[in-house]
């Protein structure tokens, strides 16, 4: 929550400081202007590296990546990848939840749906996301989870 707060401070404070410019901008740089600061916004959501159950390692933008977890009981949450944008996008998600005991559970959160991933009977799970402009976020719920959890998040080709 107070993520939240930081975060609409930041644009009441940036706002006033910079609409008087916008008469002067071109809508291309205006657009540049909005999806940086939805950005900014969005990246309050994203858990940091050091409160990480697990390990990340980005991609190209906040997106990609991979993230691998050896957890031995962990409880909680990994928000380990997106944010907001005004653009859409497309993403290739997979990965392999090793469960020895416990749950962990692979969430995507595209504005306010949210869906969870089923692994296969191997562990194996994948999936295509369309994201809308908006919130959307990769993530996952361990509940006294014991064992491992790999996951990259890619760009879709064309």
């Amino acid at each position: 929550m107070k993520k939240v707060i930081r975060g609409a401070a930041i644009i009441c404070l940036l706002l006033p400081l910079t609409a008087c410019r916008f008469r002067y901008m071109n809508p291309e740089d205006v657009s540049g202007f909005l999806e940086n600061l939805s950005g900014i916004v969005g990246s309050f959501q994203i858990t940091s590296d050091h409160d990480l159950i697990g390990e990340r390692g980005c991609g190209e933008d906040a997106y990609t990546g991979r993230y691998w977890a050896e957890c031995e009981g962990n409880t909680g949450k990994d928000v380990i990848f997106g944010g907001a944008s005004l653009e859409g996008r497309k993403l290739y998600v997979s990965g392999y939840v090793n469960a020895r005991s416990g749950k962990a559970v692979i969430r995507i959160r595209m504005n306010g749906d949210v869906t969870e991933l089923e692994p296969d009977e191997d562990g194996y799970f994948s999936t295509e996301l369309k994201l809308d402009s908006g919130g959307n976020y990769i993530m996952v719920r361990y509940e006294n989870y014991i064992g491992t959890v790999e996951l990259t998040s890619k760009v879709k080709a064309p």
